[in-house]
This record gives C-alpha cells, structure tokens and sequence, in this order.
C-alpha cells in the first residue's frame, strides 16, 4: 500500500437556485460544509454558477487564502437551457466563465460540472479552452436523468465524438466521476447510487449514519490497497450544500438528513486524514491528470466485498431492490480501448467493453467475449506454468486472469503470444493482449522469488 498515491478531492455543489426544492444559495449549508473540511484540513472546490459567485465570492477568497479551496463552473443545461444548441451552450458557459474569472483570477484550470452529458458539451468546452468535467457517473442508468453506463469510473480522458468513451490518445477534457463508487458492490449488484459514498445516498440505503461510517471506511480502504500496483488512484467525493441545509429557502431532506450527514461527513474525514494521501482541489487534480499521462491511464482495482448490507426500505426498493451478496473478489480494469472485470477464479472476463470503433452513445459497449481453454497447467514451489487457447475471434483488445493466492511468492518470468503480465494484489496476474482475428496461444511462466 501506498497511500500518497491516492487523490482525494472533495467537491460541493454550491449554486444558485430556481426549483420548487430550492430558490437562492445555500449559504446555511455551504457554510456548514467549508466548517466541516476545513476542520480537517481538506480543501474544497465549490461548484458555483452565474448566480452564486457574487454571493459567495468574499467567502471562498478568503476560504482559498487560508485553506486552498477551489471553484468549478455549473453550466447550464444543454438541452433544457439551451435547446440542444450547441452555439448557444457555448455562449452561455463562456459568458459564466468570465465572472468565474473576474471574482477569481487565480483560477486557471478551467474544469465544468453537469451530470447531463452530450458531444457537443465535450466539444464546446475544447473549444472554451476547458481542461476538464465533472459529473461522470459510472454504471449509473435513469437516476437524475443521468444514463452513463458503459463508461470508465474514476478519471480518464473523455472523447468530445463520444462523450462516454475515452479519447484514443491525450484529450483535452479529463472527465472526473460525480461522486466514488463502491466498485465491487456495484459491479455485482448494478446499484452504483446505493453502493457510493454520497452521503444522502448511503443515509437513506442505512449503509451508514452520523455515528457509524463503517461502510464508508471499508470502501476508503478498498481503494487504499490498490494504490499499491497503481500510479495514482482517484478518489473524489460529493455533497451538494443545499443537502447539508434546512431552511425555508431548501428543505431537500428533513433537519434529521442534514444532521446525520455531518457526523458521517466529520467521522470520515478524520478517518481518511489519518493516512498520509494526496488532499486537491479538483482543478490541482485534473492538471496533475494532463502532466502525467500522455493517453487515458491504465487503471487496475481488486475490489472486495463491502460486507455491510443496505436495509429493505422505499428508498433501495425504488428500482426494484438491491442485491446484496455475498460477493466474490472482482478485478476490475480499463484503458483507453475497453473496459474488464474479472470474478475471482476466472480466466476470462465476465464483463467485457470495447470502445475501439464505438460511436452509438446509448451503447454500452458490451461484447462476448471468446472462450478460453488452458490447455497446460503445473504448479511446484519454485515455478508455476499454463498456457490459454483462444480460438477464431475477431479482432479486439483482450485480457485473462490468472487467480492464485501465493503470487506474492513469485514474479512474472515469461509472457508469450503478445501479451503482458502485471501481479495484482499478490494474488492474481492480469494479462494485456491484443486478439488479431487468429487462433491465439498464451503463455505465462512465474519464478519463485529469490
């Protein structure tokens, strides 16, 4: 484990307002949020619109001064604002952005925020000079209006031609997830808003409370652990202010939601702080994004079994229930051509993505996957061998696993056929490989350590 790899960002919504759950800005809750992080120590970036930056703009000064928060601008709607326009959308941010700029001229990373996402959005901030969006929600289908299912989780590069796959080589636009999500809960239950780390979210699914965070820490920790085979791991989470509010102005959930999610809140980050990882702002994060990585990152994630459990109540019934295990240990991974999870024990994996030739954004860019045949195994304590079969298949980025909980013992020695090895976790190997449309043989040979 390497716990200066992770990023943490926390990001609160703090907009104005004209709904029938809200009108104004939630001052009351804004300031019961900055209290909150900057007790820790953490940083916030603030999303805040046209109508909010006025409001706000002596607080978060000051607030940037003393703590090193941050702002992202909300755009507005694109098709309900601005009737699907895209020279109008464009008009619209640009002219946000400007009083964005005028209140505070540090900003220089330019990053949006809109969960409701379309190729002209991608295309109207490359064309803005902006550098990154937020509001990408992983498996995430109808809640909010928001459908993203097929995407990457976490931060990759988006593709201003197709808004839910990752550019081919460097985009412009890093696109950062809404809020984390439990990764191995969601990829087995499809419950990416229950299984997350949106407090009002987790409140109302009783997987936490204003006094019990246990949930959240083992999501935390699930995370901590990858960062031992990966460069970075991104951990982003959310509030909306007018969530952390009851008032006449916003009233979204009773006094009792707001009241629970500052414990959780307060319990949490006095938990993560205790480990020595990355605290950014979300603009820090996205130009450390672009420095580091000349394409979307390969990202690698053995994920496990939460073990708590959602209630049964009208809140996780509202699609239909929530499955809740047990679960097996998944790897999950993606790069700039597809997307893979793997149950653990399984050579092939049980979720398969492409994006290589995608352009249909209803798509999920599922595929079946070939069938894989080992036809050699041998295992001794110095040395372990098997060899895959992959018969005709068309052409496509592949990968396998191999399970097996002594690999910590061993590294990896040989890879044939094209592909290359990386130990996970001490317990399973992960093999990269490109199908050509021929029968494929794969071998892999592991050395005891010496």
């Amino acid at each position: 484990m390497k716990p200066e790899r992770l990023v943490y960002t926390f990001v609160s919504y703090a907009a104005h307002y004209d709904t029938p759950w809200g009108r104004g800005v939630a001052l009351e809750g804004i300031d019961r949020t900055a209290g909150l992080a900057h007790k820790h120590g953490i940083p916030v970036t603030w999303i805040v619109n046209a109508g909010s930056v006025l409001v706000l703009a002596e607080r978060i000064r000051e607030w940037h001064e003393r703590y090193g928060d941050d702002v992202i601008l909300q755009t507005p709607f694109f098709i309900e604002d601005c009737g699907g326009d895209k020279v109008r959308f464009k008009a619209a941010v640009e002219a946000a952005w400007r009083t964005v700029e005028e209140a505070f001229p540090w900003v220089t990373t330019k990053v949006a925020a809109r969960g409701k996402i379309y190729n002209e959005t991608v295309q109207a901030l490359e064309e803005l000079g902006f550098h990154g969006l937020w509001g990408y929600c992983w498996e995430q289908v109808w809640w909010d209006g928001i459908t993203h299912k097929g995407i990457p989780w976490g931060s990759w590069y988006a593709d201003g031609r197709r808004f839910k796959a990752p550019h081919p080589g460097k985009g412009q636009i890093v696109a950062c997830e809404w809020t984390a999500r439990d990764l191995n809960m969601t990829f087995h239950s499809g419950s990416p808003c229950i299984y997350s780390t949106d407090p009002n979210d987790v409140l109302r699914a009783g997987l936490c409370t204003g006094r019990n965070i246990d949930y959240w820490k083992n999501v935390f920790d699930d995370y901590l652990a990858n960062t031992a085979h990966n460069d970075r791991v991104y951990f982003l989470q959310q509030q909306e202010a007018h969530e952390m509010e009851h008032s006449e102005r916003f009233a979204v959930f009773p006094a009792s939601h707001a009241a629970e999610c500052e414990g959780m809140l307060d319990l949490f980050f006095d938990y993560i702080t205790g480990y020595p990882i990355a605290l950014t702002t979300l603009p820090e994060a996205v130009a450390g994004y672009h420095a580091a990585n000349s394409e979307t990152a390969p990202v690698f994630m053995l994920t496990r079994d939460t073990k708590i459990r959602p209630a049964v109540n009208d809140y996780t019934m509202t699609m239909g229930g929530v499955g809740a295990g047990p679960w097996p240990d998944a790897l999950l991974y993606y790069d700039r051509e597809c997307q893979m999870g793997f149950v653990k024990g399984e050579c092939a994996p049980r979720l398969y993505r492409s994006y290589v030739g995608k352009g249909d954004m209803g798509d999920t860019f599922e595929e079946p996957v070939p069938g894989i045949f080992v036809t050699e195994y041998a295992k001794t304590k110095d040395r372990i061998e098997l060899t895959y079969r992959i018969g005709h298949w068309r052409p496509m980025p592949f990968g396998l696993a191999y399970w097996d909980e002594d690999l910590a013992d061993y590294e990896v020695r040989d890879a044939t056929g094209g592909a290359k090895a990386k130990l996970i976790g001490g317990e399973v190997a992960f093999v990269r490989l490109q199908l050509d449309g021929e029968p494929r043989e794969v071998r892999l040979a592991f050395a005891r350590k010496r």
